[in-house]
């Protein structure tokens, strides 16, 4: 079957990125009358909360100052005495985003209130978007719209087929039944090189190799495909990919986000990234995988084993944003990654008010509140026992030693502090007074000078406390890993409602227990009163009898694997998400995923061996027009590499990628030397996510993730054409021996192939890439300055020797590694100025090339600053008329200024610095600056300085770069 789709061609990927801008950017934007299911979300969780706390009680049903209601949308757009309180699309011109910005007149919250810094930026955000106002629904109750996604998980019976040659297992009955309903049919299979491809990526986040694609080419044997399943699934980069997905769920990052001075590093965030990755590639059932994140700390064979690695499993509650350290919302964090992040349920919708569209109370939502307000945080030692065993002993006697320091400091202090002992102190010691702190331990010569003013028997038990501290730091056991865990709080206890989401405001009580609305209906629910009541949260949410659990982790899968869900809300089964297009094979995938115990890993065989997933990515024009958006799945979607599985491939094309270390502290992806390590432990800045995470859809580690969004923009083709790590790897490619080592360019661009595509260019590709490498190495671009040293002849008046410096290091150009030189001494030019060498054969030279014939003026400042040593000369030497000035400088300044000078097109002018007689004490300054008369050109010396230009690409690195840029290696068909 033929596509109707253009052919992919290496130079499209281009056109199709820079083609975004084309759609232009949209005026002024009307409100938006029907939000989307994202828009509504955003608007429940992040922008009604803000009004109601602290907009409605003024500007509400009940009284409207100044006229404005802002309790409705109509309320905004009428506005009040000042007009329109909001211009739909546009913050600047709302009177609203002024007026809470608080930069001009208009200032509210009023009485020096103010907005957090994160709710100013969504209320933007959201006028931005539009001003999206879900409208009150019609029924918010269970009883009067029952919602499929809460009804008990029954595993169907697979349909009957008419083609059953075609179904390989009961996944593909489910969805011919559908394609044969509507008279469809599936696409043909895809070939075996692109089955390899797409399965390798899906399962490990990596392409396969030549050797391997070839080795499944050859595999004639009816179960081929099934053993390149096994193999990747037994991967260790299996765990890798799969974690990385995982980690989009948790919010992962390794900082805090916007926490005012306080450090904002998580230092210990990525054990629980390890736990992630080990608990995918050891298959951890998925019940399992749920409770430990909730609740490892209260298992018992975590709290009696010695095995204390499920403890950073924990990571997922603590590994949030800190919301500069206000507690309703970390806890509101919690509420919103365990619920939505594992039950595709917006309870956080309920923080202010009952859920406008679900059956979710606001008291369910404070139970749950109450549940993680019982649970504090913890940093618990999970290395082996031999490591975790003598720390924990060293640190409880290092804690107790310090403790009975600072018991012993704080008396003694508070008896110095007495007035009439005080007053008889050494100055030193009333100086060491005044800056003790409670409860800090004073060191070195503070401690030092107030205990010289202890009690006798005090002072010589401080020294001995202070012996037996350092004795023990100086034996200190090797220090293990952290887990950033959480323990069940001392008072563990029921909350109360906050009222309109405002804790000053208590209303009724919360008992911890479970939603109302996953509860068995008729039977009371229980009240957790163990502990926090964490784990019995874990319980209830993996729990066969939970009917969204599983159904929400196979769509999740499935969505990985063809680009989109059954459901295509994965984080919201509730009335205002889409519902399944297949709900039996839903519920089948659910059912069989718990009879297996849970294992993730038959999950995706099942899956992946599915004559579905195996369908070609190829569609005709009649089947497009039948189904755009592929909810019948009849064919396979084709989708961009992310933004981990890009970066680890042009790595490993470049034969970087090192694959030998699994874990460990994260490192940072795109500053050089670009790390060698896999995308999965890359750094996750959340406050100042860096822009290449943005450019490639990467989640937002601000909230929990079930997806990302692919965008097609212009700074995605500019990070493959300019930035230092594409151009790197580029170089690299070329580098590699097997390309650098071969006979020809025929074969290079072969070899080139295989190692990017797995296969042979055809005849087409290989007489366009000979013709681009024949056309000869690119001229490197011309450069206005160059830095050196030689000698001048006075005689002749010309520069009759340039040797350029060669090493930059420190500012500036040297002559190399070791400074001074032991040839040359101390000879260097920097930005503004330098050293000469040791005599006049060794002159300083600062060289600039004309790019054009022209009149020119020379100014500049020469400036020898030591009182010792006889100065410096300096001269400026044309290549082509000789000698045009010269001065000396000893302890003084002097112009060097040529009024008008005449140069060819390429004819230099050397500034030359050499020493009057020797060369000690000859630092320098003279930074000339040369322009045009008109003053439209000006080539400044020290503006213009810089390290020398990155070396040229050659042919070859610009062929291997295009190649790096198709669509054919960045898409998975």
């Amino acid at each position: 079957m033929k596509s109707f789709f253009p052919t992919f061609h290496p130079a499209w990927v281009l056109t199709a990125s820079f083609g975004v801008l084309g759609f232009g950017l949209a005026g002024t934007r009307q409100a938006s009358p029907e939000p989307t299911p994202a828009q509504a979300e955003f608007f429940e969780i992040k922008i009604r909360p803000v009004l109601s706390v602290n907009c409605f009680s003024c500007h509400g049903k009940d009284l409207q100052m100044s006229g404005l209601r802002l309790d409705s949308l109509a309320g905004l757009q009428k506005g009040g005495d000042s007009g329109p309180a909001i211009v739909p699309g546009d913050p600047d011109k709302s009177l609203l985003i002024k007026a809470i910005r608080q930069t001009g007149s208009l200032k509210m919250p009023p009485q020096g209130k103010h907005l957090k810094p994160d709710e100013i930026a969504d209320l933007e955000a959201w006028v931005k978007m539009g001003a999206p106002w879900p409208k009150a629904p019609t029924a918010t109750r269970p009883q009067d719209a029952p919602l499929w996604s809460l009804k008990p998980v029954v595993k169907p019976p697979v349909p009957k087929v008419k083609n059953t040659a075609w179904a390989a297992n009961p996944i593909d009955a489910f969805i011919l039944a559908k394609l044969e309903s509507k008279h469809q049919k599936p696409a043909a299979a895809a070939d075996r090189r692109t089955l390899i491809r797409r399965v390798s990526y899906d399962l490990i986040g990596l392409p396969p190799s030549s050797a391997e694609v070839n080795a499944f080419l050859a595999d004639k044997s009816p179960n081929a495909y099934g053993k390149v399943v096994d193999r990747l699934l037994a991967s260790p980069r299996y765990g890798e990919r799969w974690a990385r997905q995982w980690l989009d769920v948790a919010r992962y990052a390794d900082t805090k986000g916007y926490v005012f001075e306080e450090d904002r590093n998580y230092y210990n965030a990525y054990t629980y990234r390890e736990w992630v990755i080990r608990a995918f590639n050891s298959d951890l059932p998925y019940d399992q995988f749920v409770t430990q994140q909730l609740a490892a700390d209260r298992l018992p064979e975590v709290q009696n084993g010695d095995d204390k690695r499920p403890l950073a499993a924990l990571g997922f509650l603590t590994l949030g944003r800190r919301f500069i350290n206000n507690t309703p919302d970390i806890i509101d964090d919690r509420i919103d990654v365990t619920m939505r992040g594992l039950q595709a349920f917006t309870v956080e919708c309920a923080r202010c008010h009952d859920h406008k569209f679900d059956p979710i109370p606001t008291q369910d939502y404070y139970s749950l509140y109450a549940v993680f307000a019982s649970s504090d945080e913890a940093a618990s030692p999970i290395s082996e026992k031999s490591i975790r065993d003598p720390w924990i002993d060293y640190n409880q006697r290092l804690t107790s030693t310090e403790a009975s320091i600072r018991d012993l400091v704080a008396k003694q202090v508070t008896r110095l502090r007495q007035p009439e002992i005080e007053k008889a102190l050494k100055a030193d010691v009333r100086q060491a007074l005044q800056s003790f702190r409670e409860g800090v331990i004073p060191e070195g010569d503070t401690l030092n000078k107030l205990g010289s003013a202890f009690e006798p028997d005090e002072r010589d038990r401080l020294q001995r406390l202070q012996k037996n501290r350092a004795e023990l730091k100086a034996a200190a056991p090797a220090t293990p890993e952290f887990a950033m865990a959480m323990v069940d709080g001392a008072k563990p206890g029921d909350g109360v409602i906050f009222k309109r989401g405002n804790p000053g405001n208590p209303g009724g009580p919360a008992p911890r227990r479970f939603l109302l609305a996953l509860s068995k209906p008729g039977v009371e629910r229980e009240h957790w009163t163990n502990g926090s009541g964490r784990l019995e949260l874990a319980k209830a949410i993996a729990s066969r009898e939970n009917p969204l659990t599983a159904r929400v982790f196979v769509n999740r899968v499935w969505q990985s694997h063809f680009g989109a869900g059954i459901v295509r809300t994965p984080s919201d089964f509730g009335h205002q998400g889409e519902k399944p297009t297949h709900p039996e094979l839903l519920d089948y995938l659910a059912a069989t995923f718990m009879e297996n115990g849970w294992s993730i890993k038959k999950l995706h065989r099942l899956i992946v061996t599915s004559a579905t997933y195996r369908q070609s990515s190829a569609i005709s024009e009649a089947a497009y027009n039948a189904d755009p958006e592929n909810r019948t799945w009849s064919r396979m979607n084709r989708r961009r590499l992310d933004l981990e599985q890009m970066r680890d491939t042009v790595t490993e094309a470049a034969g970087r990628l090192d694959l030998s270390q699994v874990g460990g502290k994260s490192v940072d992806l795109w500053s050089t030397p670009f790390t060698r390590r896999r995308a999965v432990y890359g750094f996750v800045e959340r406050q100042n996510l860096p822009g290449i995470f943005r450019t490639f859809d990467f989640a937002s580690p601000d909230i929990t993730s079930a997806r990302r969004f692919q965008t097609t923009v212009p700074q995605q083709a500019l990070f493959f054409m300019n930035s230092p790590f594409s151009v790197e790897q580029a170089r690299a490619l070329a580098e590699r021996p097997e390309i650098k080592d071969a006979k020809d360019d025929g074969q290079r661009v072969r070899r080139l192939y295989q190692i990017l595509f797995a296969r042979l260019p055809d005849a087409d590709e290989t007489a366009a890439a000979l013709a681009f490498l024949k056309r000869g190495e690119p001229s490197p671009p011309p450069v206005a300055w160059q830095y050196g040293y030689g000698e001048f002849d006075a005689g002749k008046g010309r520069v009759t020797s340039f040797t350029p410096l060669a090493h930059f290091a420190d500012g500036g150009y040297r002559v190399g590694p070791a400074f001074p030189d032991p040839a040359l001494g101390y000879l260097v030019l920097n930005a503004h100025g330098g050293h000469p060498g040791h005599d006049a054969a060794h002159a300083a030279i600062r060289r600039w090339t004309a790019p054009a014939a022209m009149t020119l003026q020379v100014q500049g400042v020469l400036v020898h600053q030591q009182n010792q040593g006889d100065g410096v000369r300096a001269r400026i030497v044309s290549s082509r008329t000789g000698l045009l000035g010269e001065w000396k400088a000893f302890k003084s300044r002097t112009d060097t200024m040529l009024p008008s000078v005449t140069v060819a097109k390429g004819e230099n002018l050397d500034f030359v610095v050499d020493p009057v007689g020797n060369d000690g004490y000859d630092a320098f300054v003279w930074a000339p600056a040369i322009r045009t008369p008109d003053g439209a050109q000006t080539w400044d010396a020290a503006t213009t300085f810089g390290p020398p230009p990155p070396a040229g690409l050659s042919r070859l690195t610009l062929y291997a770069q295009a190649l790096m840029m198709t669509n054919e290696f960045l898409f998975v068909d």
